[in-house]
């Protein structure tokens, strides 16, 4: 079980395609000048992608009240539905915040005020200390600390993708997060990096290079990111894992593992989501349905 399959580099085909002069030139940079190929490498992997189609909020779920918070003097723009103990929702890379807004609806009939909001540097929010367009998880998951001091303790929050690991390490670093639900996570970062070099077309020089300013630029070791660490460190909070096999950008094995190794975990697998399923996952009746229901009923003290 949890055996990483061979790197997908096509993968969804939801997210802009790597141009094959920008391939061309990463292969040059690998014999030629490794170190100016790593600068690029990095400034890339920082950049949020711009997804070609935006999910609009579900029929029947009006736009919410404007919330917003700050972390280092950035802003962080959100809404809010429905009263109630909090559930946060974090979309994931490239994302925006009414990408998990199937979940709006029926956790407000549960009796839940919920949040969505934009990560650093997606959609309406500030960039933090990179360029405008640039930002790492480790300042989403700052920015997702300062939404829950903003506007209360966690219930649970309901994450996509990069947006479960920014969150699991916001609970590291001390955010109240309560229960956890998890659609197609990240969770091992160093894969991530090889999926990117293969995808770009540059060889271990570069994808060397890359770890290392990646490593300098966030302030520690890229392992020490990666959700089996940093859930330890968050002290195992109750953790639904959502996932489909078929999900080309996120490996499935990934979350077996990090299911098997989180105690208490539970992995809920869907079924024939085909190559969209990372995307898929966010409108399927299923994994909603099982979200909502492990987050329960709110409880009175």
């Amino acid at each position: 079980m949890g055996a990483i399959p061979p790197l997908d580099v096509v993968g969804s085909e939801i997210l802009p395609p790597v141009a094959d002069d920008v391939r061309r030139r990463f292969r040059i940079l690998e014999r030629l000048a490794p170190s100016v190929g790593s600068r690029w490498a990095v400034e890339l992997w920082c950049t949020p992608p711009v997804m070609e189609s935006a999910l609009r909020l579900p029929p029947g779920v009006a736009p919410g009240k404007p919330l917003e918070a700050y972390w280092d003097g950035h802003r962080v723009v959100g809404e809010e539905w429905g009263e109630g103990p909090p559930v946060y929702l974090v979309h994931g890379w490239g994302g925006r915040r009414p990408h998990l807004a199937m979940f709006i609806k029926p956790l407000v009939a549960a009796g839940y005020r919920v949040i969505a909001f934009d990560l650093p540097s997606h959609n309406e929010s500030d960039h933090g200390a990179l360029a405008p367009g640039r930002t790492t998880s480790v300042e989403c998951a700052a920015a997702i600390t300062a939404v829950i001091e903003a506007h209360g303790s966690a219930h649970a929050v309901v994450a996509h993708s990069l947006g479960g690991n920014a969150t699991v390490c916001a609970a590291a670093e001390g955010a109240a997060v309560g229960r956890l639900v998890l659609l197609s996570p990240m969770g091992d970062f160093p894969l991530y990096l090889d999926l990117f070099a293969a995808r770009h077309g540059f060889g271990r020089r570069i994808r060397a290079g890359l770890q290392r300013r990646l490593e300098k630029r966030i302030g520690m070791p890229l392992h020490e990111t990666n959700m089996e660490h940093v859930g330890r460190l968050a002290g195992y909070p109750p953790l639904l894992v959502i996932h489909d096999p078929d999900d080309p950008d996120a490996p499935y094995a990934a979350s077996q593992r990090l299911a098997a190794a989180w105690p208490g975990a539970r992995l809920l697998t869907t079924k024939g989501l085909g190559r969209l399923a990372h995307y898929r996952i966010l409108r399927h009746r299923p994994a909603i349905t099982a979200g909502v229901e492990f987050i329960g009923a709110p409880t009175t003290t």
